[in-house]
């Protein structure tokens, strides 16, 4: 049971990863951003050629949610404009807004986790220690899987 416990963790910390690489460049915008990050996260596991294919096909996924991402967030943008000049802000119509969005990450995750775990199902225990390190050195600097 223990065992179970131990090979959940970095499937999880792996999934917050490649989503916060998701929202990171949906947030920064700009494919430079996430070419970089993905790149380090390459060269920080030495991907082997497997792991490679299984990496690009997880970006080539995640540029398409972030493709779709960006126009919802546009129209979503529109609508808040035209809420901030009214004489009163429409609640119901935010919170729709509001809970479409959450409805649009929950099913980026949903389309990302298969691809996620094929990728970890792939990690040698290595490349998971050394996942696991430079999570959580990130982490202790405060950049919470962000840069």
């Amino acid at each position: 049971m223990k065992h179970a416990t131990f090979l959940k963790k970095p499937l999880i910390l792996f999934s917050i990863l490649v989503f916060a690489l998701s929202l990171a460049a949906c947030r920064h915008g700009g494919e430079g951003k996430l070419d970089y990050l993905a790149e380090k996260v390459s060269d920080e596991l030495k991907f082997d050629q497997l792991q490679n294919d299984h990496w690009n096909q997880l970006l080539a996924d995640l540029n398409q949610i972030r493709n779709s991402m960006s126009e919802q967030r546009e129209a979503t943008r529109t609508m808040v404009v035209e809420e901030l000049k009214s004489d009163q802000l429409d609640e119901a119509r935010l919170m729709v807004a509001l809970e479409q969005h959450l409805q649009a990450i929950n099913e980026s995750f949903r389309t990302l986790l298969p691809k996620i775990n094929e990728l970890h199902a792939s990690l040698t225990p290595e490349q998971k220690e050394t996942l696991l390190a430079w999570l959580e050195k990130h982490h202790e600097r405060g950049h919470r899987f962000m840069h």
